[in-house]
């Protein structure tokens, strides 16, 4: 066999090899799964959102007024846990002036899976099913990377969410979260920070 042949056979026997490796790579490592695009309007989801890492228990730091809390007085908070289907079951607390408490139980699916930062939530059921009306209204757009606070949005700004997992947030915490805000469109004030035992009074957030 010629020098020349003999080059070319052991090329083609490093290309095969090299081919070989590739697929054997390209087989044992998993395809990532591109996120869900879904359409957020003006806002801007994280990234990511952990889900099992955002569950459990949030204080409402402050807000756009909204109807559905024209009864709360203070202490606004809210409990997400995971469910088995993988959604996310809600439950938003407050206390009345009057002192009671007032509840409502809820539903959250996310629309971008596996990034997981556009949800939409229902408190709407009907039977034993969970209806979900339009788009996503649950969009995260500031997450601390230890999850000690969240920034939530709506695509059309009708309303809008600081949370912390203390009653109050720290002044480089309320930097970030208002930084948060405004590079989505926010105008910070129309929030009204909302009181909390051991935490922060109602107030302008601007």
């Amino acid at each position: 066999m010629g020098v020349r042949r003999q080059a070319a056979v052991a090329t083609a026997k490093v290309l095969a090899t090299a081919v070989a490796t590739t697929t054997v790579l390209a087989t044992a490592v998993p395809a990532q799964a591109a996120p869900t695009i879904v359409d957020t309007g003006p806002l801007t989801p994280v990234a990511e959102v952990d889900v099992e890492r955002y569950a459990g228990d949030w204080y409402q730091v402050a807000a756009v007024p909204a109807i559905f809390e024209i009864q709360c007085y203070k202490n606004v908070r809210a409990r997400y846990e995971v469910q088995p289907d993988g959604t996310v079951g809600v439950r938003n607390t407050c206390q009345t002036i009057v002192g009671t408490t007032s509840a409502v139980t809820g539903r959250a699916r996310s629309e971008n899976p596996p990034a997981d930062s556009a949800l939409t939530v229902s408190f709407l059921k009907l039977g034993s099913r969970w209806i979900y009306l339009g788009g996503p209204n649950y969009v995260v757009i500031g997450l601390d990377p230890d999850y000690r606070w969240a920034v939530v949005g709506d695509p059309d700004r009708s309303t809008g969410f600081v949370l912390s997992r203390e009653p109050a947030l720290t002044g480089a915490q309320t930097t970030a979260a208002k930084a948060a805000l405004t590079a989505n469109g926010y105008d910070l004030c129309d929030f009204r920070t909302t009181r909390q035992d051991g935490g922060g009074q109602a107030g302008s957030f601007c």
